[in-house]
């Protein structure tokens, strides 16, 4: 009998670490401390009725130029300049660092994104859309996955796809920054603009780029009643399509390292969530979309597989709290659970 080979590989402990410390730097480099700042600045000396003077110069998220007086060049300013300018040389070997270990996971296989994909990622991040609450999903997110969880994912797709963004309007209250992916979007200069919906309440919630497929689509739940029409995202400043279920989905979003040209930090949805989250989407598909559903299955069958493994707690927390949100849930949960035993079941009786 010939054994299937057709399930997740885990990369080296060696691999696995250099993943690890590559997220923590990217993480350390987000969190607004010096380093993030400083990198994005420079420092000036004006000349002032006599005087000089030091000012940080730097671009807003909307490209204008700012100003900011830092006070007289005495020594107070001197000292500040020399720490800005150690900084900076701190800075730059940081991220050469994180190059070359991006660079190490690319060669050992691990996924990564393809130049169009990434350019967008990269664009999105840079304007702080995973900040203040984007979450990515889909397929690039997937293979996001594989990263974070440390095994070469057999379902994970090697073609371009598109970008599915979620998001979830956030109180004012809670966060008060914003950012702005359609700003992002047109920086590119690749053409993008929003496409043509067959029902106009949806206007703006897909960008199509000027050549080829390419689409970037933005998402958020829907919770109570049906509706048509997009809601909006309050810190995004976009229109986006609701879906049901996507809040179990995008809770508790985890960070994770996107490769690329250059690595990028994003927000994915927590494994554990998106393999459940796959059954419930599985039992969603209409007829005409079997091969979809089977795709979902796969993609759940070999999460749990790994997870088992990696993480029980989460991968029973993740069936509990869907479980726990209704009848409706838990049918959909339980229904693609037998589902993936039917169809492997079938693969075993063919090794």
């Amino acid at each position: 009998m010939k054994k299937n080979d057709n399930r997740a590989q885990p990369f080296s402990i060696q691999i696995r670490t250099t993943y690890a410390d590559l997220l923590e730097r990217l993480e350390d480099l987000n969190t607004g401390n010096a380093m993030a700042s400083l990198t994005s600045c420079t420092l000036i000396t004006k000349a002032v009725k006599g005087g000089k003077y030091l000012y940080a110069q730097g671009r807003l998220s909307d490209g204008s130029q700012r100003q900011v007086y830092l006070g007289p060049l005495d020594d107070r300013g001197k000292a500040l300049k020399e720490r800005f300018q150690q900084a900076r040389k701190d800075s730059a070997s940081e991220i050469a660092a994180m190059e070359m270990s991006a660079k190490a996971l690319r060669a050992a296989g691990m996924a990564s994104l393809d130049p169009v994909e990434w350019r967008v990622i990269a664009a999105l991040a840079a304007e702080g859309v995973f900040r203040v609450g984007g979450v990515l999903i889909g397929a690039i997110a997937y293979r996001c996955i594989s990263g974070l969880l440390g095994e070469k994912l057999s379902s994970a797709s090697a073609f371009t796809a598109d970008v599915d963004l979620a998001g979830k309007t956030i109180p004012i209250a809670v966060h008060d920054e914003v950012a702005s992916p359609q700003t992002a979007l047109e920086r590119l200069e690749m053409g993008f603009s929003p496409m043509n919906e067959f029902n106009p309440a949806y206007y703006g919630t897909r960008w199509k780029a000027g050549e080829g497929e390419f689409k970037v689509e933005f998402l958020t739940p829907l919770i109570g009643k049906d509706r048509r029409g997009a809601l909006k995202i309050r810190q995004l400043g976009v229109p986006a399509i609701p879906l049901r279920f996507l809040e179990y989905l995008i809770e508790n979003p985890a960070p994770a390292v996107a490769l690329g040209r250059k690595p990028v930090l994003v927000k994915i949805p927590q494994p554990a969530r998106y393999a459940v989250h796959k059954l419930i989407v599985s039992r969603e598909r209409k007829p005409n979309q079997r091969l979809k559903a089977q795709k979902d299955l796969q993609q759940s069958h070999e999460l749990q597989q790994i997870l088992m493994q990696l993480d029980p707690e989460a991968l029973d927390e993740a069936f509990d709290a869907a479980r726990s949100k209704g009848p409706g849930w838990k049918k959909r949960v339980d229904d693609g659970q037998k589902a993936i035993d039917r169809l492997f079941r079938q693969d075993r009786t063919r090794t």
